[in-house]
C-alpha cells in the first residue's frame, strides 16, 4: 500500500525542487508556519525519504530527495 504525499508535503517538495538548499527559517516563511513544528515534519519527511538535508557550517539545508523510490 502506497501512501500518497499530502498537502504540506507536496508544498514543501515543490518548493524545494525549485530552490534546492533552503533552511528550515526559509522554508517557513514561505509557508507563514511555525519553525519548530516544520523542523520537526521535516525530519519525519526525512526519515520516510521524501527529503534529505546537509549540514552547511552552522545551518542545515533541505533538498527533494530526487533518490527516494516511487
Amino acid at each position: 500500500m502506497s501512501k500518497s504525499p499530502d498537502k504540506l508535503t507536496s508544498k514543501l517538495i515543490e518548493l524545494l525542487e525549485k530552490d534546492p538548499g533552503q533552511t528550515v527559517k526559509q522554508l517557513a516563511e514561505q509557508l507563514s508556519m511555525n519553525r519548530t513544528f516544520l523542523a520537526g515534519y521535516l525530519k519525519a519527511l526525512e526519515n520516510q525519504g521524501y527529503v534529505r538535508s546537509k549540514k552547511i557550517g552552522p545551518a542545515k539545508v533541505y533538498f527533494e530527495n530526487s533518490k527516494r523510490v516511487s
